[in-house]
């Protein structure tokens, strides 16, 4: 079968065939995503070696280890705005990308409804970090820009206040554990370059990508259950204070026997998988569901 005559029976081939600039745009969403994971992983990095004793510096560690906290710390960088400005755009292309990776045709079994799931709730997601974004670009002071710590213990509150709000709240953590463990197995498996396109790549090169792919995976999929496992816990002791964001659970992780451990492993994978992001982007390709 000629290459034409492919492409025409594959509505993905065609697609990326008829719009080119579609992939393009949307790789530079991928470059934010992976400059936004660097800091957020250096941040969390930051914090293990504060708890430590590695680092005496008076504000070392104590920005927000989250991309929210990224964000910040890029806003008090030399400039910050157009720096924040370029991250947003980058960030709403990112999630139009995966918007479009929902809409095309792919499988119609549990999986590929579970991969369309998780895309939107991924163009979501970066759409709120790009809102934040736009928001400490415009503002004078980050001090304003609730913290997501905060942010996740308010929401609880409001939610555990209403009739099945502790359910709902238990319910949703046990997703996101979920969604951490899927990541963790992805790593286990290798599965990190299903939207890679590797052709052209050296196998030193194949080989270095998966590998940051593999520990960022891990690293991702460990945060991610951290978040999970504070929000279980903030139901099951009907105590909204108990759910927290990435930075508190972090937080609280190094004031327990071996929880530095974690954290470092956690910083680690964030820094990797922002890494994997950077130096792929321009290899990335649409990925049906």
């Amino acid at each position: 079968m000629s290459t034409t005559a492919h492409e025409s029976n594959n509505p993905v081939r065609r697609l990326t065939a008829d719009h080119p600039g579609v992939v393009k745009v949307g790789r530079v969403g991928w470059f934010a995503k992976g400059s936004v994971y660097v800091v957020a992983g250096v941040l969390a990095l930051l914090i293990a070696s504060k708890s430590s004793g590695w680092s005496s510096s008076s504000t070392s560690g104590t920005q927000e280890a989250s991309p929210t906290g990224a964000l910040k710390t890029v806003a008090h960088s030399t400039g910050g705005p157009l720096l924040l400005t370029l991250l947003a755009i980058g960030m709403v292309l990112y999630a139009a990308w995966r918007l479009v990776s929902a809409a095309l045709p792919g499988d119609t079994d549990a999986k590929g409804w579970i991969k369309r799931i998780g895309f939107v709730v991924s163009a979501v997601i970066y759409t709120s970090f790009a809102v934040t974004a736009f928001a400490l670009a415009r503002s004078k002071s980050s001090s304003n820009q609730p913290n997501g710590n905060s942010t996740v213990s308010k929401t609880s509150g409001g939610i555990m206040q209403h009739t099945g709000g502790r359910l709902l709240i238990g319910a949703v953590g046990l997703v996101v554990i979920g969604a951490g463990i899927y990541r963790i197995a992805k790593a286990y498996r290798h599965d990190v370059n299903d939207e890679l396109d590797l052709s052209g790549m050296s196998s030193e090169r194949r080989r270095a990508t998966v590998w940051l792919g593999i520990v960022g995976e891990f690293g991702r999929g460990l945060g991610i259950c951290l978040i999970g496992y504070f929000l279980l816990r903030s139901a099951m002791t009907y105590d909204p204070n108990q759910a927290t964001g990435l930075d508190g659970a972090l937080r609280t992780l190094v004031t327990k026997t071996g929880g530095v451990v974690v954290v470092l492993a956690v910083g680690v994978g964030f820094v990797a998988y922002g890494i994997f992001c950077l130096t792929t982007f321009t290899h990335r390709r649409l990925e049906a569901p």
